[in-house]
């Protein structure tokens, strides 16, 4: 069970368990596997009578449907996969970045939020998130996803250079 649960998985082997997913969505659910329409079920939760058309679609109408079960199913997943492979409970750093910037702890919570709200809405934007359109758009040829899909790459390594070179001088 530990190479199931706790080990990480070689890549292709991962990449086999998530290829998958995207018939077995249609076959059982006939749907697409996305990640940003849960976090929605969230947003519609938090704020029911929110005037946010997007959040006031038949999408929406459920808010307690499989995706925000899948969402709650990653979080208590990576947080018992955590548990059994030895990791403490809170963990502060954040490896590199933290290590290397000397910022307070608000700050780096101001960022990463800030970095959250920038993917949800660039996720409103491309009509989906990166999971979307990457698995389950390019695999059923979507050329919007395509296109999503070089955009996310191109500018997430772009994003990363310059953070590498303005906060860590280029190390």
């Amino acid at each position: 069970m530990k190479f199931l649960f706790v080990d990480l998985w070689p890549w292709w082997l991962g990449g086999i368990g998530i290829g998958l997913l995207v018939p077995l969505m249609y076959y059982f659910l006939n749907t697409a596997l996305g990640v940003s329409t849960g976090y929605g079920n969230f947003l519609k939760i938090i704020h029911p009578s929110t005037k946010l058309k997007w959040l006031n679609s038949e999408t929406y109408k459920d808010r307690f449907n499989w995706r925000f079960i899948f969402v709650i199913g990653m979080i208590i997943g990576g947080f018992l996969s955590a548990r059994a492979s030895g990791m403490p409970i809170l963990e502060s750093g954040m490896g590199l970045f933290t290590e290397t910037l000397s910022w307070s702890y608000v700050f780096f919570i101001l960022w990463f939020f800030l970095g959250g709200v920038l993917l949800g809405f660039g996720a409103r934007l491309a009509n989906g998130c990166t999971s979307g359109h990457s698995i389950h758009g390019i695999a059923t040829g979507q050329k919007s996803s395509i296109v999503a899909t070089i955009f996310f790459l191109s500018f997430g390594t772009i994003t990363t250079v310059l953070i590498r070179l303005i906060l860590f001088g280029g190390n």
